[in-house]
């Protein structure tokens, strides 16, 4: 066994003591250490570093220490500093994480535009009758109400309505308003404040088996986004009784082959 070793091994036992004392210690010990002959064997010399240690406490006066108190101050003020910091560091980072993971800024912007032909019955809501071949047109406002800027990456593609459609848009504007589209969607960055109206511009068609008469609800609209490294998808809807219904003629059907609408990204 080395100086090193016993010195080690008896600074082990004397772990619970103050840093600053325990440090006294082993430096009194070193140097009792270095005054003895190379070949010393320390076990035969001084005995086990355990006893060597609880002489040195009893010598010393020292008791015992347990409890966290005991274990804070038996670690150097430093590596304490240091520890705080790290874990103070990894906190923040772990809690930004947790807040863009759910960070969701984007709102309905208060407006929606409805194909020409809208029918507005007493009961509230609106209703389209579909016509194969007609063109279809619906827009809706998205607004950013956080503090920061998104990027808008478009509309999942739809299923389940009768109309194909790809996905238009208006210029963003501060002013809010439903301003035509002026182009075929593309990824854009929203600021906060900014309203974007996206539309759905395109033509009724068959996408879906469906019986004469039957109708289907255009209430809400999926439009993904992202912020940071997260991309994420949010449910865009007028304020309840604005839904627009779908409704096919009494005397007409869609046929019972799929045919899925085209992309509207």
């Amino acid at each position: 066994m080395t100086a090193d070793d016993y010195l080690r091994l008896v600074s082990f036992e004397l772990r619970d003591l103050p840093w600053h004392t325990r440090r006294e210690l082993a430096s009194e010990l070193a140097g009792h250490l270095a005054e003895l002959p190379a070949d010393t064997d320390f076990l035969e010399r001084l005995g086990r570093p355990e006893q060597y240690a609880a002489d040195m406490r009893t010598a010393a006066g020292l008791e015992r220490q347990r409890g966290i108190i005991a274990f804070l101050r038996a670690r150097r003020l430093r590596n304490l500093i240091i520890t705080a910091v790290a874990l103070t560091a990894i906190g923040l980072v772990i809690g930004a994480i947790a807040w863009i993971d759910s960070y969701q800024p984007l709102v309905f912007g208060n407006g929606a535009a409805y194909p020409d032909h809208v029918v507005y019955p007493r009961a509230g809501g609106e209703y389209v009758v579909v016509h194969k071949g007609q063109p279809f047109r619906y827009g809706i406002t998205v607004r950013n109400d956080g503090r920061f800027t998104v990027r808008v990456l478009g509309v999942p593609t739809l299923y389940g309505y009768p109309f194909r459609a790809h996905l238009w848009a208006s210029g963003p504007t501060i002013h809010g308003g439903m301003p035509e589209p002026e182009r075929r969607f593309k990824p854009i960055d929203l600021k906060p404040g900014w309203t974007l109206v996206l539309y759905l511009v395109g033509h009724y068609a068959c996408t879906y088996q469906a019986p004469a008469g039957s109708s289907t609800t255009l209430g809400e609209l999926p439009v993904r986004f992202s912020f940071l490294w997260r991309t994420a998808t949010v449910t865009i809807a007028p304020p309840s009784g604005d839904d627009l219904t779908l409704l096919l003629p009494k005397n007409v059907s869609c046929p019972p082959t799929y045919h899925p609408p085209p992309s509207t990204q």
